[in-house]
């Protein structure tokens, strides 16, 4: 007998999940809309898309979608999302060059605007994915897309979908900003995602600035532009995603190097480069000391040049060959420096075997007890790889998309439940140098760099950094955007040891002892063994870094002063006048909150919140800002009398929470605080009679107290039913409320339309 196998789960939303998707769904239900989401890396955005592409077919809206990315490698995994996760997508095309992978997920390909055009013949329903390259137009080649609609071969799209956004960002000459145009790409619909959002500024304090044209113009497609990208619908920050354990926390780790000589030569160089050895020396070093101290198993550490990341390979096999038998001491005692086994590659954007390296580096188990892939330019964007213990920038990299971009491997969840990634930075410190004194921008600029880029989507480092102090000026020019082509792969062999996952013997590392020597001052020769006996790691997570707290406290005392409290929802946090480019109050209470828990918040500052009310126990916080909703619930309604299905302007179910609110009243389990709120703002929240008749009521009640008809078109029979007869033995307290809206329960005169 024939048993067919059985699909795969559907994966389940999980709330801000949820919360993106109908937030995106109100506003591109629209004809003629655009809206915008930021979430950080690994918090499921493609699995976003693929629901809200699935919900607007399904009310009719989408039929016709096109989603774009900027690599090959997205586009593959993005395909393979939407057949596990996405009800009927309708045909699936692709459209870009020649890629592996296609013909094993069934997907044709179009290679030409003709082929593209004979594919989308007498079809109703679709999904095409696309690069972003097949929309330019320049030169000898002629993107797909961009060339089927000049000529009015394909009809316009329903929706496009773009993903990693601030890719279409900056200056509007640039061609794939084209996608935001629709006269060249015509669309009902766009829909924007994105980690790392890009503003762009002319002014200085910004750090992603543009020159002006030579008329002083700037014509530039930033996303805080609702005209390019529609707004903001949803948003969540990367500390709100640690907080809510939908990512990990982190670590940064520096070097400090108790050497005369060595240390201020690491510190001029700051790039391990290819032909630098004692840098890559002393790196490979730090990274084994790292891997040793934090039990790291999967690390990716990024360099700038290929050579770079090749070279380190060599040296890193060749440095824990030499440290055989050197321990280091951690919190659970001495740990080997030189790992039971050792899996070391490096990769790049074309090499002809970086999908064979990737997948080896995916599998698990692992295949040997140390894994180190070492990058350049190639994972930092769209590219499928596993949650890593630790990263490295061999090379300081201030773009912000690529710091964003990189960190988001290490911060998703860990299968083993680990809670904490490590990011090991080439700073190195000299002895009694304290990495908190960030006010030395040369010394430490390295680490600028790094809190710079995530300045914006770490709020604990946003709430904590000078601003002044941290900011690059407007006149340097900004970095190459991420992704852009990587230069030719030089000629060079790659070392790697290669381990079977069974293998538990010590790793044939290298020849060992082929370094040239580094004499110091001192007379020592700088080996691995001792560069190892001269360093130290110096750890610190966000929170230690300086404090600049004090422009949120006159957000908090303004709203204080008028609320007498500080449960701030999200909807009323969006409508205050602060900075853009800073958090909103909401989500900085909830920071707030967690630095609190975890001990991290100065006395001054506990004292500070105390005197305004602030509730430190999310569930007091979660019931105050309740009663916020609550409020406005009564102030919009005329009382709470809601439909279950009522919600806030941010999509918090309020009508649901008052039904669960009314459940606790009835059987006497509700907190007594809240009951009490809850009948300041409706004395008839929870009524004595029935429910229904109280709202009906309500809604007569708020088209008296608006001076508008009783009735109007669209009104319930049941409604209309209750005006002429509100009913028979009335309590004196409900003959008393309809007395107080002109109405009697005798009174035959209550309709006036």
């Amino acid at each position: 007998m024939f048993i067919p196998a059985q699909q795969p789960e559907r994966k389940k939303l999980k709330k801000h999940q949820r919360t993106a998707v109908l937030a995106a769904l109100h506003t591109l239900r629209e004809e003629d809309s655009r809206c915008h989401i930021v979430a950080p890396c690994g918090t499921g955005k493609t699995l976003i898309c693929a629901r809200l592409c699935e919900d607007l077919a399904a009310s009719g809206h989408a039929h016709r979608r096109l989603i774009l990315f900027p690599t090959l490698d997205l586009l593959l995994q993005s395909i393979r999302v939407f057949q596990a996760d996405s009800a009927h997508p309708g045909a699936l095309i692709a459209v870009c060059g020649p890629l592996e992978g296609l013909s094993e997920l069934g997907v044709p390909r179009a290679g030409s605007p003709e082929e593209l055009a004979d594919m989308l013949t007498g079809l109703d329903h679709y999904t095409v994915f696309a690069t972003y390259a097949h929309l330019v137009d320049s030169g000898n080649f002629h993107g797909t897309l961009i060339t089927a609609h000049r000529r009015g071969i394909i009809p316009p799209w329903d929706l496009i979908v773009c993903d990693e956004a601030h890719r279409t960002s900056g200056s509007l000459d640039k061609a794939w900003s084209i996608v935001h145009d629709d006269e060249e790409i015509p669309a009902a619909r766009r829909f924007y995602c994105t980690a790392t959002p890009r503003i762009w500024s002319a002014d200085p304090k910004y750090a992603e600035t543009l020159a002006p044209r030579e008329n002083g113009l700037y014509l530039v497609a930033s996303m805080d532009n609702p005209d390019i990208y529609g707004p903001r619908v949803f948003e969540m920050q990367l500390s709100e995603a640690i907080s809510h354990n939908l990512a990990r926390d982190y670590r940064i780790v520096l070097v400090a190097v108790d050497h005369p000589d060595l240390q201020p030569r690491l510190r001029r160089t700051r790039t391990a480069r290819a032909t630098d050895q004692v840098a890559l020396m002393s790196l490979a070093t730090a990274v084994l000391k790292t891997c040793a101290t934090y039990n790291v198993r999967k690390m990716i550490t990024f360099h700038k040049a290929i050579a770079d990341a090749t070279e380190f390979i060599k040296t890193l096999i060749s440095t824990a060959d030499s440290l055989d038998g050197e321990v280091t001491e951690t919190s659970h005692g001495p740990v080997a420096l030189r790992p039971e086994s050792l899996w070391a590659h490096a990769v790049y954007g074309e090499a002809p075997d970086r999908f064979d390296k990737l997948a080896t580096f995916r599998a698990e188990p692992a295949p040997a007890h140390l894994t180190i892939l070492a990058n350049s330019r190639l994972l930092g964007e769209g590219v499928d790889v596993p949650t890593v213990d630790a990263l490295c920038f061999a090379s300081p990299k201030a773009s912000v998309t690529d710091v964003v971009q990189a960190l988001g491997r290490a911060l998703r969840l860990h299968p083993d439940g680990s809670d904490t990634a490590t990011i090991l930075v080439p700073v190195y410190l000299a002895a009694g140098e304290d990495p908190k004194d960030l006010l030395n921008a040369d010394s430490f600029q390295p680490l600028y760099d790094m809190l710079i880029a995530l300045r914006s989507h770490d709020l604990r480092i946003a709430d904590r950094i000078p601003t002044t102090e941290l900011t690059t000026p407007a006149d340097q020019t900004p970095p190459a955007a991420a992704g852009s082509e990587p230069p030719l792969p030089e000629q060079s062999a790659e070392p790697s040891v290669e381990l079977t996952p069974d293998s538990r013997t010590m790793p044939p590392f290298g020849g060992g002892g082929d370094f040239p020597e580094i004499v110091g001052t001192d007379g020592t020769i700088l080996t691995p063994r001792e560069i190892h006996n001269v360093m130290t790691l110096r750890t610190f997570k966000p929170h230690d870094m300086p404090n600049d707290w004090m422009d949120m406290t006159h957000l908090v005392t303004a709203y204080w002063e008028e609320h007498n409290h500080l449960a701030v929802t999200r909807a009323q946090a969006a409508t205050l006048q602060t900075d853009p480019h800073r958090v909103d109050l909401y989500t900085w209470l909830e920071t707030q909150r967690i630095a609190y828990r975890k001990g991290e918040l100065k006395e001054w500052q506990t004292l500070f919140l105390n005197a305004h009310g602030m509730l430190w126990n999310p569930a007091e916080a979660n019931r105050d800002t309740f009663i916020t909703y609550a409020e406005e619930c009564a102030a919009a309604c005329a009382g709470l009398a809601v439909p279950v299905s009522y919600t806030a302007s941010d999509g918090t179910k309020v009508g649901e929470r008052l039904r669960s609110y009314r459940a606790s009243a009835k059987n006497h389990t509700i907190d007594a605080r809240l009951r009490a709120e809850l009948n300041r703002i409706d004395p008839n929240w929870y009524p004595a009679w029935d429910y229904r008749w109280q709202t009906n009521y309500q809604t007569a009640a708020h088209r008296y107290r608006h001076n508008q008809s009783l009735t109007q078109p669209g009104d319930g029979r049941a409604y209309r039913t209750w005006l002429r007869h509100p009913g028979d033995d009335l309590t004196i307290d409900q003959v008393e409320l309809l007395h107080e809206i002109g109405l009697a329960d005798d009174d035959e005169t209550i309709l006036t339309g």
